[in-house]
């Protein structure tokens, strides 16, 4: 195969991290065996100290495949030119492939904990359980759990159970601490994070403009690139308007929308200024003239009413509390979700117990398991440990294909092993799907 320049770089460039983002087709797996083959035929470095992280069971096998067949197509030209050594060489290096690590991220780390359970208060002889198992154990003891608090007539429990339900079912309840529950599940320190974002919830000066909080950063940015988009529908139609001198007045009216928008947009930096702006926004009438029947004239009104609508469905929704009563809203979540986040680590820690008396392991425990025995939290640092650092010694670089389905958890496993300057990753960020467990 010709290889492009860039190809080229992506195949033979060392010495640090390297991402190779591009299209759908574009050769970038075909690049990554290129690489690996490189790394072993030219580079000598045996198959067995790469790392090589693919998506699916199906990919490593291709993998494999693939660097067997350049292998023997190599071993055929050595033999011609008698090559011994380098033949010897590539004939260990078949050798070495049935034991290379070319696997998915979850085999990756299910070796890292049978080879380190005694780093884990496991028994070695655990099995994986299939999904359906896992889900109605969740159900089991989410009803004990349940059960439980209603006895206990526990206080914060009987807040949550009014807050976020009816006295007729309590179902939204349950389904909220297992969406939060499953969804915390795929960062690094799940207990940590969802205490961090719990906190942002306690705002300490009821009086700050809102715009100093996560929310109404979000919010104004939201409504800052909706009055920019409204504004350059406008614009065109003032230039479609200004064409026709008898529109004059259509246009300026236009204008005048446009300079509206402006004062909203440039005091889009405090909230309270935004506030202010918003309650006091308004479009003069579109002027009326029956006399003129030029198409351009509904055309311009449909389009400003479409701008008028567009915008007054974002601001109604937003703009509609100063501040502090923004702020205020805010703050009287604050210890009812701390309830929440209660009642979800103690269903965290009784399903943990569970499976743990049955000896069983699910898919997110396998990459958090592999995560205790490879990270250990110091000061607030996470730190790799002395297993992580053998991994680091063993594999001269780690390839990861289809980077964009990576998440934060199993960054973290494979940083810990690295040596900082050793991952070469491939991928597309248009093809990524996994959003919804925070690719």
């Amino acid at each position: 195969m010709e290889w492009t320049k860039e190809q080229k770089q992506a195949i033979y460039e060392k010495g640090s991290n390297i991402l190779v983002a591009a299209a759908a087709g574009s050769g970038k797996t075909a690049v990554l065996v290129e690489r690996i083959i490189n790394k072993i035929i030219n580079e000598q470095a045996d198959i067995d100290r790469l790392l090589v992280v693919t998506f699916t069971n199906a990919a490593a096998s291709e993998m494999r495949e693939r660097i067997l067949k350049a292998i023997y197509k190599k071993l055929e030209k050595t033999e011609d030119i008698s090559n011994e050594k380098e033949a010897e060489n590539l004939q260990r290096q078949i050798t070495l492939l049935n034991k290379a690590s070319i696997c998915t991220i979850d085999s990756f780390c299910l070796d890292v904990i049978k080879n380190n359970f005694y780093e884990l208060d496991i028994s070695p002889n655990f099995r994986i359980a299939d999904t359906p198992e896992i889900e109605l154990l969740k159900q089991e003891i989410l009803e004990e759990l349940f059960e439980d608090k209603y006895e206990e007539q526990n206080e914060e429990f009987i807040n949550l159970i009014h807050t976020y339900t009816t006295y007729k079912d309590d179902t939204p309840l349950k389904e909220l601490i297992l969406k939060i529950y499953t969804y915390i599940q795929s960062n690094p320190f799940p207990e940590k994070w969802l205490e961090e974002q719990i906190e942002k919830f306690n705002i300490k000066d009821i009086n700050q403009d809102f715009s100093k909080t996560e929310w109404g950063k979000i919010l104004l940015e939201d409504i800052k690139e909706e009055v920019i988009d409204c504004q350059s529908i406008l614009k065109e139609e003032i230039i479609k308007t200004a064409r026709y001198p008898e529109l004059e007045k259509y246009k300026q009216t236009l204008e005048n929308d446009v300079e509206q928008l402006e004062t909203l947009k440039v005091n889009l930096d405090s909230w309270d200024k935004a506030y202010a702006v918003n309650q006091n926004l308004e479009f003069i009438t579109w002027p009326r003239n029956s006399k003129i029947t030029l198409e351009q004239k509904d055309l311009a009104k449909t389009a400003r009413d479409n701008v008028k609508k567009k915008l007054k469905k974002k601001t109604d929704k937003f703009l509609i509390f100063n501040s502090q009563e923004a702020n205020q809203d805010i703050y009287d979540m604050y210890d009812k979700l701390k309830s929440l986040k209660n009642i979800i680590l103690e269903f965290g820690q009784k399903l943990a117990k569970a499976k743990k008396d049955k000896n069983i392991l699910d898919f997110n425990d396998i990459e958090h398991f592999a995560l205790n025995i490879l990270v250990k939290e110091k000061d607030g640092i996470a730190e790799p440990t002395e297993v992580a650092k053998k991994y680091r010694e063993k594999y001269i670089e780690i390839a990861i294909d289809e980077y964009q389905d990576s998440n934060l958890l199993q960054e973290y496993i494979l940083t810990s092993i690295s040596r900082k300057n050793n991952i070469f990753m491939v991928g597309d960020v248009k093809q990524s799907i996994y959003k919804f467990r925070q690719a």
